[in-house]
Order: structure tokens, then C-alpha cells, then sequence
């Protein structure tokens, strides 16, 4: 192309002015007070503010002041029964801390992750300890009793049941051995009862006895007991 053609064209170009668009105002902007104005504004605003705290210090200041009564809690009747009702808070129990309570503690994501991983640790732990056990209840199954004395002990009756038992046998066997007694006649239990009457008084009038009941008592009732014991034998 020729270069008349450039001149041309960039001289038409010059020639032509931009194309300005008018554009209409929307909001109209609002009056600016002037100085004297906003000044008489302000200083109304804070005799407004003066004389609310002035009426608010008046009222206060006439106001006699509060006082308790001597007999508050006069009617306030409160038994044992609702005292024993109302529980403390177990503190051992909230004291524990689960995944569950994780949710709501105000913590950092790095503590939140740290305290799972320490419960996480803590049932791992819980496992391998119940399994060790279970391994070695099992072990100690198998093994010999002489190995071990300890589970041999707590399987054997202990001395006491032993000798309750042989005790109880030997009654079984005397009771089967004795003769049932029949109802003894009323004439034989009135003699009876009289002997034991007279029995009792030679016993009050013993000096021995007399000097001191007690220990003669004491003595008396040993040496029966001892009395039966050699008769069981």
C-alpha cells in the first residue's frame, strides 16, 4: 500500500473528536450544614445529655437505700428427705476424657489431635494387656499343677469348710445311731423341774458362789463345755 493512503487515513482520524455520553444523577447529594449550624447541633445534644444525667442523679439520690429483712428465710421450710435427694456431681466420672467430649472443649486442632492420639494409645494398650492375660491363663492351664501352687490353693477347700464338714457328718451318723425319744410323761418333767429348782438354791447358798457369781459362773460353764468336748471324742 501506498503511504498517501496512511497519511490520509491518520489525518481523518485526527479530525474526528470523542463521543461524550451524558449521565444522569441518581442520588441527589444532601445539603452541607453549615458551621454555625452543626455547632448549635452539637451543643443541643450535649444539654440534652447533661440534663438526663442530672435528672437520673436526682432520682438516685432520693432513693432511700435497699435493705434486707432480718427474717428472710422465715417460711422457708426444706426437710432431711430433700437434702438426701440432691447429689454432688461426680467429678472423678467428668474428669474422663473420650472422643465424645472432645467435641465440645474450646481447643486447638494440633491438643484436639494430640489428646486422640494419647486415648487412641490408651485402648491399644487396654488390648494388648487383656490379651497377655488371656495368653497367660491360658499358659498356665496347660502347664502342670505343680507349677502352679498359687491356682491350686484357691482351688482347694480351705480348713474351716473341712472341719465343718467332717463335724456335720459325724452328727449325721450319731443322730442315725440314737434312737428317736419320745414326749417324756408330765409327772417325769414336773420331777425334773423340781430338782433343777432345789439344784438352784443349794447353787445361791454356795459361799463360793456367794463370794463372786461371776467367776463361779465362768468356771462352771468351762468345765461343762470341756465336759462335752471329751464326751465327743
Amino acid at each position: 500500500m501506498c503511504p498517501e493512503f496512511y497519511l490520509e487515513r491518520h489525518i481523518h482520524h485526527s479530525d474526528m473528536g470523542k463521543a461524550k455520553k451524558n449521565r444522569t444523577k441518581v442520588h441527589i447529594s444532601a445539603p452541607k450544614p453549615r458551621g454555625d449550624k452543626v455547632r448549635d447541633q452539637a451543643i443541643d445534644k450535649v444539654e440534652i445529655v447533661d440534663r438526663a444525667l442530672t435528672e437520673e442523679e436526682t432520682m438516685l439520690s432520693s432513693a432511700q437505700p435497699f435493705r434486707l429483712p432480718d427474717n428472710l428465710f422465715k417460711n422457708v421450710k426444706i426437710g432431711k428427705e430433700a437434702l438426701q435427694l440432691q447429689k454432688l456431681p461426680d467429678f472423678d466420672a467428668k474428669s474422663t476424657i473420650t472422643s465424645k467430649s472432645l467435641k465440645g472443649l474450646q481447643l486447638r486442632k494440633k491438643d484436639k489431635r494430640k489428646l486422640r492420639h494419647e486415648l487412641w494409645n490408651q485402648k491399644i494398650d487396654a488390648i494388648q494387656e487383656a490379651k497377655k492375660k488371656e495368653k497367660e491363663k491360658k499358659k498356665k492351664q496347660k502347664t502342670p499343677v505343680v507349677g502352679d501352687i498359687g491356682s491350686l490353693g484357691e482351688a482347694l477347700p480351705t480348713l474351716e469348710l473341712l472341719l465343718k464338714g467332717s463335724a456335720m457328718s459325724a452328727n449325721k451318723e450319731s443322730d442315725a445311731s440314737k434312737k428317736p425319744k419320745g414326749i417324756e410323761k408330765e409327772r417325769k418333767r414336773k420331777q425334773q423341774a423340781l430338782q433343777d429348782i432345789s439344784l438352784f438354791q443349794q447353787v445361791l447358798k454356795h459361799p463360793v458362789f456367794q463370794e463372786n457369781p461371776t467367776a463361779t459362773i465362768t468356771e462352771h460353764l468351762h468345765n461343762k463345755l470341756k465336759q462335752e468336748e471329751m464326751m465327743d471324742l
